[in-house]
C-alpha cells in the first residue's frame, strides 16, 4: 500500500488542562500535532490530528514561573518594548501561553503555522463547540509514544 495524504484518517483528541503542569501538556500536545502517534505518517504528509485543549487557562505551573516567566513583544516604535509577567498575560489573554509553548515545540517552517491555524483548539472554559467530531479523551499524564 503506498502511503499518501489520502490514506491518512483525521482523527479528534480532546485534553483536559486543568492541573496539568505546562511542559507535559505542551509536549503531549505538539507530539500529537505533529502525529507521533500515527504510525502512516511521514515527514513530508501533513497529519490530520486535530487536538481541542479545554480548561487551557488552568494549566499548573510553578509559584516561582508566575512571576519570573515573561513574555516579551515589541511594536516597532521606539522604545516599544512591552514586558509582562506571565500571570498577567494569563488574565488577559487566557489561552497564549500554552499557544506560545506548543509553537514553540513544533518544527520552525511553514508547515507549524499551518497545523498551529488548522488543527490546534484552545478553550478558556470546559465548553468547546466540537461535540459532533467524537473527540477521544485523552489524559496526557499516561500518553506514551
Amino acid at each position: 500500500m503506498k502511503i499518501s495524504q489520502n490514506n491518512i484518517q483525521e482523527k479528534w483528541y480532546l485534553i483536559d488542562a486543568a492541573g496539568v503542569r505546562a511542559g507535559l501538556l505542551t509536549s503531549a500536545v505538539a507530539q500529537l500535532l505533529l502525529g507521533k502517534n500515527d504510525p502512516l505518517v511521514r515527514s513530508n504528509l501533513m497529519p490530520k490530528n486535530k487536538v481541542i485543549v479545554i480548561n487551557a487557562d488552568k494549566f499548573d505551573y510553578t509559584a516561582k514561573r508566575g512571576f519570573t516567566k515573561f513574555y516579551r513583544r515589541y511594536s516597532g516604535y521606539p522604545s516599544g518594548l512591552k514586558v509582562e509577567p506571565l500571570e498577567v498575560l494569563i488574565k488577559r489573554k487566557p489561552t497564549e501561553p500554552l499557544r506560545k509553548a506548543i509553537k514553540g515545540m513544533l518544527p520552525k517552517n511553514k508547515r507549524s503555522q499551518a497545523i498551529l491555524a488548522e488543527n490546534l483548539f484552545l478553550y478558556a472554559g470546559s465548553e468547546h463547540p466540537h461535540e459532533a467530531q467524537k473527540p477521544e479523551l485523552v489524559d496526557v499524564r499516561k500518553l506514551k509514544f
